[in-house]
């Protein structure tokens, strides 16, 4: 006990004593020195909640801490000191859902998490619903063990953080949508968000320029004349402060009604960000769009671009399989593909539907992208059940299935599905 606890102690017991003694007959000048130790006393309980308080408070710091995950012995001591200190505020005051979040971020066992985080989601804690889902995208989606956590109740929960109006779940929910996995992808859907981050706070870590630039991109991608409007007004102040991408984005935009200001921009963002530029600039300089054509320029930039380059990688790979200014070769091909396909849903239909028609190509982790075959099948994305059944019913070294890819087609041909009732009948035939 405290000094000053024993004190409100000695205090508050003084105080009964005298508030039990008749008082009939007191005045006022006897009756006040009571008073004031009513007074007195009455701040004791909060003296007495205080190391609570401080508890709590230091459980939120925790949380909150920036740590370099990268040094072990660092990170190591702080988790925890991180888990120790928020069990206790957790054990003071289990109801509040801040200390839940905080107290699941310090634990390693997501039996253990989980349903502290789905506890603090019951009482609407967006930062909980966020937590959730990045949980789910991150260590469920295997196919050698079930989801501890649903798909749909991932979804529906950084839906409802996005809803209800957290900036870090909109965008998470945005930038998802325009590629597909875990949830289905829909543009339009992504620029509804996008539209309403530029009217929110920005999520953390960006800029509201880095903002601006994004959804300008997503908006003058859209057939909606009003949309695509704002998303070039977006982006020209950017584009004309020097910005690379915003540069890169806009003459995409413009190509069809500009095409020489398009490639001038394009020209211009290749020297400063050419992962966004040289895709676009290459397609322009082949087909002669906004000035002389040139495909030995177009190619020799393309082969050149850094390895981490992914679209103008992208496009490199779809010139080998055109095969008219490079050699076709498949297998290299799907190599340079591959990881543009996690940003876009329709290279990774066209690679699913490469490797039915070409067995002997191969894909690193192959586990990984059939549970994203499935998934893009089982959300519904347009083609990916009849490339997933072309694929199981192919000879791939890696994907071939019969077996599973003739129970696909047949429960999909009850559904109405005509590309399921073809291969059903090729299952039929053998």
């Amino acid at each position: 006990m405290s000094v000053r606890t024993g004190v409100c102690v000695c205090v508050c017991s003084a105080v009964t004593s005298a508030i039990v003694r008749p008082c009939k007959g007191a005045s006022m000048s006897r009756l006040f020195p009571v008073l004031l130790l009513l007074c007195c006393c009455a701040a004791c309980p909060a003296e007495a909640q205080a190391p609570a308080a401080s508890v709590a408070d230091d459980c939120l710091r925790l949380s909150a801490a920036k740590i370099d995950w990268g040094d072990r012995d660092a990170a190591g001591k702080h988790r925890k000191l991180w888990l120790e200190i928020c069990r206790q505020a957790y054990a003071q005051n289990g109801d509040d859902p801040r200390i839940k979040v905080a107290l699941a971020g310090a634990m390693t066992d997501r039996n253990e998490f989980i349903p502290l985080l789905r506890s603090a989601i019951a009482q609407n804690d967006t930062e909980a619903m966020l937590l959730l889902f990045n949980d789910y995208n991150s260590f469920d989606r295997h196919l050698d063990r079930p989801d501890l956590i649903p798909r749909a109740e991932a979804e529906q929960a950084l839906r409802r953080a996005a809803e209800l109006g957290n900036p870090d779940a909109m965008f998470r929910l945005a930038t998802i949508l325009t590629r597909g996995g875990p949830i289905k992808h829909d543009m339009a859907g992504a620029r509804y968000w996008g539209q309403r981050l530029l009217v929110s706070k920005p999520p953390k870590d960006m800029t509201r320029t880095n903002l601006q630039v994004l959804v300008g991109k997503w908006l003058s991608e859209s057939d909606n004349a009003e949309e695509r409007k704002l998303g070039i007004e977006l982006l020209e102040p950017i584009a004309k402060a020097g910005r690379g991408d915003a540069k890169a984005d806009l003459a995409v935009a413009i190509r069809s009604t500009d095409p020489a200001r398009a490639r001038q921009l394009l020209e211009s963002a290749a020297r400063t960000y050419p992962g966004h530029a040289l895709a676009a600039l290459s397609d322009m300089l082949i087909k002669g769009e906004g000035g002389p054509k040139d495909e030995k320029r177009a190619v020799t930039l393309l082969q050149r671009s850094s390895y981490d380059a992914q679209h103008p990688r992208w496009a490199l790979g779809q010139l080998i399989l055109e095969g008219r200014l490079l050699r076709r070769d498949v297998p290299q091909a799907v190599k340079l593909l591959g990881p543009w396909s996690q940003w876009d849903y329709d290279t990774r239909l066209q690679i699913v539907r490469l490797l039915a028609e070409n067995p002997d190509v191969e894909m690193p982790y192959p586990d990984h992208f059939l549970y994203t075959t499935i998934e893009d099948a089982e959300l519904g994305e347009p083609g990916a059940m009849d490339a997933l059944i072309a694929l199981k019913l192919s000879p791939n070294k890696q994907f071939a299935d019969k077996t599973g890819g003739c129970a696909l087609a047949e429960r999909f041909a009850k559904t109405g599905d005509a590309a399921a009732a073809r291969h059903l009948e090729t299952c039929r035939a053998k």
